[in-house]
């Protein structure tokens, strides 16, 4: 207990965790239906590497982010899906790639395909947390999703909390940026709805 209390300490002098600004989104569909897509509860806690590497960040992140469907469409909606995560960058260098872990499973499968960006397929099986590699390279934004799954009941919630983001051989600044999208088709059209959060920089 007194190791717990010490390193609770020791993170919050370090920054205490920074609540972000809520932030929506509305749109209706060519045949009528209201959807919309929102980003909320958003608290970004960086503390300092946990190896005490200089050159990488570490922060736990917590986000809301809700879809809906509302209103009397002239076609029955016959696909939809809501992906929600962050989007990363590092200025100068990131030979290594970023990390992001979490847990859990949210399960679901409908059909149909959208692209776009940044990216979300209306199909499959729904999914949060896990674990995602990718690389990213000098000035590149690249987008990382935490969260998806299909809506079928008018209304779609994701909701995470402290997922562990870590970006290694970041020589300069990390920023990052929360987002939403929401996909929907029925037999006559494809639309897609996003939102997105402040940039916050992981120093």
């Amino acid at each position: 207990m007194a190791i717990a209390c010490a390193l609770a300490t020791s993170a919050t002098s370090w920054a205490a965790p920074v609540e972000m600004a809520p932030q929506s989104s509305q749109r209706t569909t060519f045949d009528g239906w209201h959807l919309s897509v929102a980003l909320s509860g958003e608290v970004i806690n960086a503390v300092p590497n946990l190896a005490g590497a200089q050159n990488s960040r570490e922060a736990f992140m917590t986000l809301s982010a809700q879809a809906n469907i509302g209103g009397s469409g002239g076609n029955p909606v016959t696909a939809a899906n809501f992906v929600a995560g962050y989007q990363v960058g590092c200025q100068i260098d990131v030979s290594q790639g970023l990390q992001i872990g979490g847990t859990g499973q949210l399960a679901g499968s409908v059909g149909a395909t959208i692209s776009g960006q940044p990216g979300v397929q209306v199909g499959g099986t729904g999914a949060i947390g896990g674990f995602v590699q990718t690389d990213l390279q000098p000035g590149v934004i690249t987008t990382v999703a935490m969260g998806t799954m299909p809506v079928t009941a008018g209304v779609g919630r994701l909701d995470m909390q402290d997922v562990h983001l870590k970006v290694d051989a970041c020589g300069g600044p990390v920023t990052v940026r929360s987002y939403a999208t929401f996909a929907v088709a029925s037999a006559v059209q494809q639309t897609q709805l996003s939102v997105y959060g402040d940039p916050y920089v992981l120093n």
